[in-house]
């Protein structure tokens, strides 16, 4: 238990007050930041007894006491005040969260800029957290002609209605409306006795389940009931015409068919759809035990070294940095298994979910079944048994992505971040967190050892241990005295002129043969998914567009369809411009689709296999994968950022860079960052055993300094460049920066709105905050500037994030979302993102 502080936060357990306050302060999903803080309601006598500090209770909130859901921080003394609204109902039978858990919920919620319940939620899987049912009734002697008589928005929410006594679910109101919301209108009309309103909620504890289709018809008598109407329902037909069956979620992938046109052919009898089992926890009892691993002279040394930092059992980080090959997972795992030995637990994080299938493996092996994994492709059953693993005590390891930060691991002795550099480590949602820092906070919270370990650290974190803010531990030869690969810069300039086309210049491509004739595989690596970021007609010019986001689509021959990435809308591209009717379609700026295409042409007999986005939306699709590659099924493995890290394969001679400027150029003060070290990261694929390997960086910038370090693998130089570059511009590490987005569908009303953001900003810098003066620029276009309808702009400032500062960004923000001229307006705050 505990109380609440004067800032708005608690005090752990032990100076709690007793069960026997009536009393509770709770964090209420219903309520957004503007009015974000602890509320109080009172606890009835007769669930005294169920109340705990972390658990979540139902509780009425706002004028048209609605259920909203909420989780109990602190107990509070009745100050004899006004009268306080009771819970009405406990939705746990024990706490969810403890008092580590929720102190770091308050401390995130300081620095975050987001509400109590957004920390609380980030940390407990989808199937812990419950669905809410809210239906609205007529009254049952409501006269029905005079309802519908009434004018507006009460007229039209109540000619929904046939007949008295009707129940209608709020999801439907608001959909039938046209997704508009009616909150304040049925709260109304509840309030004078016209609907009944009713809440319930039941807990999503996960579908073990995934929807299959197939026809319920013969093909060409449900091709016919459709009609020319419909050529996506027309799509599905001819997919399933074989009587096959296919997942729901593949069809909408291949045809671009509604969920609801889905629904609907299941309803007329066109369809017929059943529910396939699937497992809800990954499996490892095939994973043959192995022993302990043998370290090299220079692992052991770092080993000891990090182990002396373990051992003393008090909050510190330290840094591995090793060359891509020299066996820094060895050295996790026997860390690991020295804070097992100690009766600890462990926390590795990885970036990207195609990482966990091949390092899972490697820790499964040697902890069994104390391992549990955690991510976002794991179904909501799969997370929810995970976490109940991890909270048991059960498991003692835990392998995730970035959320897994959060794992309640029992006494938690070390945390590893791998790949640490790697911006999959940044949230992009409501809390805004990077997992380094919240792994920071839990090191020093639970007295654990903390270990970043990169080929290519971080700006910051590598600026942090010049700062002698940790110790730096180096691994600077491969793993079995492997060479680092030779490096050919092939210049891309001027073979257009020379009649060449495609993406494959000469020189990889004579590479390609030379290792395809060996036997050996091959790594191509091409950061843009789908097959053509453009496509257009050569004649009227015309280019498929979003309709609601700033961006022209990219065309993926898989569904031979033209895709938004940013809200996911879709055009079916039939060969024909849908403008003017010529069929003179053009590509440029090739994705990985193209290049398999080009591949196929070019190697025949070569088996690519494709690793990307749109190959990878199934269950299970990274493991199986990689595991035909690694069997010797495919002799080119072509993919984008998932190919680049971690993935170690001992006949993989060749890699291939396609377009190593993509991201050079990139509108962030990263990118440069961000280039060297993909480019590191994937070279680094090769040559990983006894053969010496090969890379080929095809580039049009040859001489470029951070292309030039990559190749040599030379980090210290493109740091020392890098650094020198950041001082002058003053962004991380050597200063903050603080952004302000705001978004609407008004693209004036957004730019009005952030000016006078920025004009309180500046008054306030001039008074009450001088003492943390810092220029204001902006408002600037985002990178898209539209997405999904909406406008966004943000304003830009440059300020050491302390508490000080987080206090006139907090002020600010709320007064704004606070004030009526900026309806329709929304605003956030984050601070060093990716611009």
């Amino acid at each position: 238990m505990g109380c609440v502080s004067p800032h708005g936060g608690y005090q752990a357990h032990k100076e709690a007050y007793p069960l026997a306050e009536k009393i509770c302060a709770v964090a209420v999903d219903a309520a957004t930041y503007a009015i974000d803080k602890l509320y109080s309601y009172r606890v009835p006598d007769e669930l005294r007894e169920q109340v705990r500090i972390g658990t979540r209770v139902l509780v009425p909130f706002g004028f048209g006491n609605k259920r909203a859901e909420a989780v109990v921080l602190a107990f509070r003394k009745d100050d004899g005040g006004h009268p306080l609204k009771p819970v009405v109902e406990v939705l746990d039978d024990a706490p969810v969260l403890d008092a580590r858990q929720l102190k770091l919920a308050a401390w995130m919620r300081e620095r975050l800029y987001c509400t109590y319940f957004d920390c609380v939620r980030v940390m407990l899987p989808a199937g812990l957290w419950f669905k809410r049912n809210e239906t609205y009734t007529l009254a049952p002697d409501a006269d029905l002609a005079a309802l519908r008589a009434r004018e507006g928005e009460a007229g039209a929410v109540l000619a929904l209605f046939d007949r008295p006594g009707q129940t209608l679910a709020a999801s439907d109101i608001r959909q039938r409306l046209g997704g508009r919301s009616m909150t304040r209108v049925l709260d109304a009309l509840a309030g004078e006795g016209v609907l009944t309103y009713r809440s319930n909620t039941a807990q999503r504890s996960g579908d073990k389940t995934e929807r299959m289709l197939s026809l319920d018809v013969e093909a060409g008598a449900a091709a016919a009931r459709i009609g020319r109407r419909s050529p996506a329902r027309l799509d599905v037909v001819s997919i399933l015409a074989d009587g096959g069956w296919m997942s729901w979620k593949e069809l909408c992938y291949m045809t671009g068919v509604s969920d609801a046109a889905l629904r609907d052919m299941v309803k007329k009898g066109l369809l017929r759809m059943r529910h396939e089992e699937r497992l809800r926890a990954p499996d490892f009892s095939e994973v043959p035990k192995a022993a302990p691993p043998v370290l090299s002279t220079q692992q052991q040394q770092a080993f000891d070294g990090l182990a002396a930092l373990l051992d003393e059992r008090t909050p510190r980080a330290a840094l591995l940095f090793g060359v891509t090959g020299s066996g820094k997972t060895q050295v996790y795992l026997k860390l690991i298994a020295r804070a097992l030995g100690q009766g600890r637990g462990a926390i590795v994080l990885v970036p990207e979910i195609g990482l966990t299938p091949q390092v899972l493996r490697q820790f499964a092996a040697q902890f069994g079944d104390e391992v549990a994994v955690l991510h976002s492709a794991l179904s909501v059953g799969e997370r929810y048994d995970s976490f109940k693993k991890i909270q048991s005590g059960r498991a003692r390891v835990v392998i995730g992505t970035r959320s897994a930060v959060f794992a309640p691991v029992k006494d938690l002795g070390i945390l590893i971040i791998d790949e640490e550099q790697d911006g999959a480590y940044r949230s992009e949602q409501s809390p805004r967190y990077h997992a380094r820092d919240v792994a920071k906070y839990r090191a020093a919270q639970e007295n654990a050892l903390l270990v970043f370990g990169s080929a290519t650290p971080s700006v910051e974190t590598y600026y942090g241990s010049q700062q002698g803010k940790y110790p730096v531990f180096t691994l600077s030869e491969r793993f079995l005295g492997a060479g680092l690969p030779d490096v050919l810069i092939a210049d891309m300039r001027g073979l257009a002129r020379e009649g060449r086309g495609g993406v494959i210049g000469p020189q990889l491509e004579s590479e390609l043969i030379g290792a395809l004739g060996r036997g050996k595989q091959a790594i191509l690596f091409l950061n843009r998914r789908g097959n053509s970021r453009v496509i257009g007609c050569a004649i009227c010019g015309w280019v498929p567009e979003c309709p609601s986001c700033s961006t022209s689509m990219t065309y993926h021959s898989a569904s031979g369809r033209a895709m938004c990435h940013y809200c996911g809308a879709s055009v079916r591209i039939t060969g024909r411009c849908p403008a003017c009717g010529g069929e003179s379609l053009f590509t440029e700026t090739p994705g990985t689709q193209k290049v398999e295409q080009e591949l196929h042409e070019k190697f025949p007999a070569a088996r690519v296999l494709r690793m990307d986005a749109d190959t990878m939306h199934t269950k299970g699709a990274h493991e199986k994968l990689l595991a035909q590659f690694a069997k010797g099924e495919a002799d080119i493995l072509l993919g984008t950022q998932m190919v680049t890290k971690g993935l170690d394969f001992e006949n993989v001679t060749l890699v291939g860079v396609l377009d190593a400027d993509q991201s050079l150029y990139a509108q962030d003060y990263r990118a440069r960052e961000r280039t060297f070290s993909l480019i590191t990261q994937v070279v680094g694929r090769a040559g990983r055993r006894f053969d010496t390997g090969k890379a080929v960086i095809q580039t049009y910038s040859p001489t470029h300094p951070v292309i030039l370090a990559a190749a040599r693998q030379d980090y210290e130089a493109f740091f020392e460049r890098e650094l020198e570059t950041r001082q002058a511009l003053r962004c991380p590490p050597v200063c903050d920066l603080t952004v302000l987005t705001a978004a609407g569908e008004v693209e004036q009303q957004v730019l009005k709105s952030l000016l006078a953001l920025k004009a309180r900003l500046q008054s306030l810098m001039e008074g009450q905050y001088a003492d943390v003066k810092a220029p204001v620029l902006g408002p600037a276009a985002a990178q898209v500037v539209r997405v999904m309808g909406r406008y966004r702009y943000h304003l830009t400032m440059r300020a050491r994030n302390t508490a000080r500062w987080r206090s006139l960004i907090a002020g600010v923000l709320r007064e704004f979302l606070l004030d009526s001229k900026n309806r329709g307006v929304t605003v956030f705050a984050d601070e060093n993102p990716d611009l």
